[in-house]
């Protein structure tokens, strides 16, 4: 017998139930009614028969249906799920939790009491944020925990969790939408395409955009199954993505990589939204700065190839026995190296790779040389032979130079921070450098550095092919403005001064051009009075003129007035931003660009507008590409069975609840992003050669019907000759 069996509470009286029909049961002579859970309910009966139709709970008020002759186990199930039944109630009552915070490590002390539905969105969360399998449900270590930790949980489906994932998908876009549709400010975007396991092409779209409270946001918007990575599809895809979150309004830049099929993608783009863009879309256009190094890297590494494949037969030579591997230790003993770790191999088509097997071969160069000596097979057996102190020498400035590409990308592919503003600077600092490497002495390095200027200059060496928005970003930095980047010209060419003074006045004319943009919106809002920084306020004195009986006088001052307004020249927030003094530069010190322009956004209220649009622009694809990692650990070799759409909600959602707050794994993504471009570049290529063959087969078509054709008039030829003979 449950609890609720010897539970019961006084009856109440017929005038409580505000119905004439309903009784209790004390008011019926002869009732066989024994069972105690007849007291939790109102009676109504039939007026006619006087038999019970209806019952209605003393507690919750909810009707149910009631007859004698059907028992009572309908009134004892709603009395065990009644939520206001009292000894109900005593069973949820609420627990002390201590627990720490998932936002910190703040200990938080709170009641808690069991909610099913609070579990089933937890366990749906957890599924999505640790990139679980639904299936997860269903193993028995995952059963038996939850039997443990919380025993009243009916645990679901793996088709609930699935809708679980869904619902939260819908919940969480519809919050975006509202953000985003809230803003004031513009949105930068940035795309790249990704093929899977399943051969399916996905397009990831990814908005960076700046709030009120001037924090920086990077959301991925969509992860869209496309038909082929076409630039035509590609824009059609980027457009109705545009479309459904209604950002077509809103839109300021779109970062890509290098490929010409995404040129087309973006002149497509123009084409729909330019009455739409800023200045008709002449800035829309950005190039991804972590693929150009990538590609400039990539050729100055062929002209050093020879150290490098030595080094790296040297390090695969001592990884590829357990024997060698411990004598190789015994040899870095001998000689005192000091690094605990041991070497590693590259991944030959992966810089980034390249660069750390260098940068740990050079911490054992003695060991090597001492090993050459212990192991009399270590010589015989590499083909090109030992690395030479050449080698070694070539490895040691390669590896400065790959240092310096390594953390240049990895200072461009932020996405928690602001890097607009730093473009310039490791820009001409990578130019320094091969400056620098051009002028050396060492053959290799002299041939390597100028193999990676001209790459350098295919991409940089014309200012026109450069988005002028880096530069704007440099001129909205306080610490350098306009001044910074005239010095920084100067010493660029140092012989040319003229064509200094050209790019300096073509900058100031775009960012002019930008500011009166931004002013004719504000000015459709606000007065201009409110806009403008007053530069004096002038007061002629007229009201005391008034009083002067002399108009010989009024008008004498009346000129003066008139005379002295000729050489006031109202100045906007530009020129007086541009005048102001620069904010100290600290060395070493992170400066806060934004929050600098919101304390000044009252002073310079167009400017500071017109910043948190330039500056929210990403000048990398990282945060498109890293969600193919997070896509390549959904969809592996033993989990590829799930369809576009609850790819797609996976992606997103995890990306929007953890609120774009964990930094980018730079080398996890350069190894991916290698890796997926070589598979969408075998894609390419396969699709390429499918064109090819479908081309061939209809010209193969053609000339086979011209070949009917022919045989068919001579033929006909040969008939009549038959008959003239």
């Amino acid at each position: 017998m449950s609890n609720t069996d010897n539970s019961s509470v006084p009856m109440d009286d017929e005038s409580e139930v505000g119905n004439e029909n309903a009784t209790t049961k004390s008011t019926k002579v002869g009732d066989k009614r024994k069972s105690e859970y007849w007291n939790h309910f109102w009676d109504f009966r039939d007026p006619v028969t006087k038999k019970i139709v209806q019952v209605k709970c003393k507690y919750c008020e909810k009707m149910l249906t009631g007859n004698t002759n059907n028992g009572t186990s309908s009134l004892k199930k709603h009395l065990g799920a009644c939520s206001k039944y009292p000894p109900n109630v005593d069973k949820k009552q609420k627990l002390i939790s201590v627990y720490k915070s998932p936002e910190s490590d703040a200990t938080i002390v709170s009641n808690w009491k069991f909610d099913e539905t609070a579990c089933r969105l937890g366990l749906a969360r957890m599924v999505i944020v640790d990139e679980q399998p639904f299936s997860i449900v269903e193993r028995e270590g995952f059963r038996y925990f939850c039997s443990v930790a919380v025993p009243q949980f009916h645990i679901p489906s793996r088709f609930t969790v699935a809708r679980d994932v869904k619902n939260i998908f819908v919940c969480e876009s519809g919050k975006l939408k509202k953000l985003i549709g809230c803003l004031k400010s513009r949105v930068s975007l940035t795309t790249d395409c990704w093929t899977s396991i399943q051969n399916f092409n996905y397009l990831c779209l990814t908005a960076h955009f700046i709030d009120d409270n001037w924090k920086l946001h990077k959301r991925i918007l969509n992860f869209q199954l496309m038909d082929s990575h076409k630039g035509k599809e590609i824009g059609k895809v980027v457009e109705a993505c545009i479309l459904k979150w209604e950002i077509e309004d809103r839109l300021f830049s779109l970062t890509v990589d290098n490929a010409s099929s995404n040129d087309v993608a973006v002149g497509y783009l123009k084409t729909h939204f330019h009455d739409k863009l800023v200045l008709e879309g002449s800035f829309f256009h950005m190039r991804c700065a972590c693929h150009v190094l990538n590609l400039i890297v990539k050729d100055g590494l062929s002209s050093v190839k020879s150290s490098i494949a030595r080094i790296r037969a040297a390090v695969r030579y001592v990884r590829s026995s357990p024997s060698r591997a411990k004598l190789f230790a015994h040899s870095s003993m001998l000689v005192k190296v000091s690094c605990k770790g041991s070497v590693c191999l590259d991944v030959a088509t992966r810089w980034n790779s390249t660069f750390l097997m260098l940068e740990t071969a050079l911490k054992f160069e003695k060991a090597f040389n001492r090993f050459a000596e212990d192991d009399p097979d270590f010589s015989r057996e590499l083909k090109d032979g030992v690395p030479t102190q050449e080698d070694w020498v070539n490895a040691k400035v390669l590896s400065l130079c790959l240092k310096l590409f390594y953390e240049s990308t990895k200072k461009m592919s932020g996405s928690l921070y602001v890097t607009t503003n730093l473009y310039f600077h490791e820009v001409l600092e990578v130019l320094s450098c091969l400056i620098e490497w051009e002028n050396s002495t060492n053959m290799d390095i002299r041939i390597m550095g100028r193999q990676m200027r001209e790459k350098f200059d295919k991409y940089y060496g014309d200012l026109g092919k450069t988005n002028i928005m880096m530069l704007v970003a440099v001129v909205l930095d306080p610490r350098y403005k306009l001044r910074f980047l005239k010095y920084s010209f100067k010493k660029l060419y140092p012989n040319d001064f003229a064509k200094v003074d050209v790019i300096c006045d073509n900058l100031y004319d775009n960012v002019q051009k930008l500011f009166n943009h931004y002013d004719a919106i504000i000015a459709s809002s606000s007065s201009k009075n409110n806009r403008n920084i007053n530069v004096a306020n002038v007061d002629n004195g007229s009201e005391n003129l008034s009083s002067s009986n002399s108009e010989q006088m009024k008008k004498f001052y009346d000129d003066f007035d008139e005379e002295e307004s000729a050489f006031i020249v109202e100045k906007s927030e530009l020129d007086y931003y541009l005048e102001e003094a620069r904010e100290r530069r600290v060395e070493g010190e992170m400066f806060d660009i934004l929050g600098w322009w919101k304390e000044k956004s009252d002073k310079y209220k167009v400017l500071s507008t017109l910043a948190k649009d330039i500056l929210a622009i990403p000048i990398s694809t990282v945060s498109s590409e890293s969600a193919f990692s997070t896509s390549g650990r959904i969809l592996d070799q033993f989990r590829s069975s799930l369809g576009p759409n609850m790819v797609e909600a996976l992606v997103c959602t995890q990306d929007w609840l953890r609120a774009s707050n964990v930094c980018i794994d730079i080398e996890r993504f350069l190894e991916d992003v290698q890796k997926y471009e070589e598979v969408t570049l075998a894609s390419h290529k396969l699709m390429n050669l499918l064109e090819i063959i479908d081309v061939t087969k209809g010209i193969c078509a053609s000339l086979l019907a011209a070949a009917s054709l022919l045989c068919c008039l001579l033929y006909a030829v040969f008939l009549r000759c038959l008959d003239g003979c």
